[in-house]
């Protein structure tokens, strides 16, 4: 994979990744039935699926909040994919 420069992207950039993908995941399904997932369910919905940030640690309401506008701009640009899913 490269980044934006052309160059190939650092392991220690991808390894933050894989967490907004999983956390992303727990969201738009919330996202499907209401308008503005609450952090709260989210994060308890993230702890039940065994999804954890670093070192193990539970993902907080803080992290899912934090991360909802980008969440919200994905969630609009997959509209598409979304509604084929709820069909």
């Amino acid at each position: 994979m490269l980044g934006r420069g052309g160059k190939p992207i650092s392991p220690s950039t991808l390894r933050r990744y894989p967490l907004q993908f999983r956390t992303y995941k727990a969201w738009a399904e919330h996202r499907m039935h209401t308008e503005e997932p609450s952090a709260d369910a989210v994060a308890q919905d993230c702890a039940a699926r065994g999804i954890t940030g670093q070192y193990n640690k539970p993902v907080s309401p803080a992290q899912i909040t934090e991360q909802s506008e980008d969440f919200e701009r994905r969630w609009h640009a997959l509209t598409r994919y979304h509604a084929e899913a709820r069909q």
